[in-house]
């Protein structure tokens, strides 16, 4: 019998979705998933026992993340940023990044401080650990983090899809040297505490820059297994 016809109730569908997000992100977190691959409703559905209902849920969702590409009559592919799209996108985030960190350090409190010191504390914890997906998530949330410090909603929210955007970019094209340079975030920190908006700001924008530095955009393999990406 079709997948369609024992389509689950609406909360186990949205649950079922969930689990195919899931497993996408966590599979290109960890090189099993590469640019460019087909994401086959049909083949994920039997890969999950979901419908194909929840499938085309949950590519709209990887669509809406950046993370997968919708086209018409030919299906879902992940996304394959281009150099131009990878430079832009970091160049974004150190024009905002910068100006938000000049301004934070004239208002930043101590307990801010604190906050930040906390987060730099588990990203080297997870680092040393090897737990690839969650250090990608804290090394960008130590960036959102900021501009919620910072207070103004709407560069939050900026923030927030550009960061996604960038993590994304990072988790497809592996740098050769590490994610996001914990030390940066230790020494943007130092400048907040003390004040300085004039180094805050040229350290963050700097960091944003040698983050890109680090990646290298370019044609991958597909990959050839979709099941054994998805379920290792």
């Amino acid at each position: 019998m079709p997948a369609d016809t024992l389509a689950p109730r609406p909360l186990q569908a949205a649950l079922v979705s969930a689990k195919i997000v899931d497993a996408v992100l966590e599979a290109i977190a960890h090189g099993r998933l590469t640019a460019g691959t087909r994401l086959r409703e049909e083949e994920i559905a039997g890969i999950f026992g979901a419908s194909r209902a929840a499938v085309r849920e949950a590519l709209k969702a990887l669509a809406e993340r950046g993370v997968a590409v919708l086209q018409p009559n030919r299906g879902a592919r992940v996304a394959s940023p281009t150099e131009d799209e990878v430079t832009q996108t970091y160049a974004a985030r150190a024009l905002i990044e910068g100006a938000m960190a000049a301004d934070l350090a004239q208002h930043i409190t101590a307990a801010d401080i604190r906050k930040l010191r906390e987060h730099i504390g588990a990203q080297r914890r997870t680092n040393d650990s090897g737990e690839r997906r969650e250090h990608l998530r804290l090394m960008g949330d130590f960036h959102t983090l900021l501009a919620t410090l910072h207070g103004n909603p709407v560069v939050t929210e900026t923030l927030e899809r550009l960061v996604a955007r960038t993590s994304f970019m990072t988790a497809l094209f592996p740098p050769q040297t590490q994610i996001c340079a914990i030390d940066d975030h230790v020494a943007m920190v130092d400048a907040l505490a003390k004040g300085d908006g004039a180094l805050a700001q040229r350290l963050a924008s700097q960091h944003m820059m040698d983050n890109r530095a680090r990646l290298r955009a370019g044609a991958t393999a597909p990959t050839a297994d979709l099941r054994a990406a998805l379920l290792p």
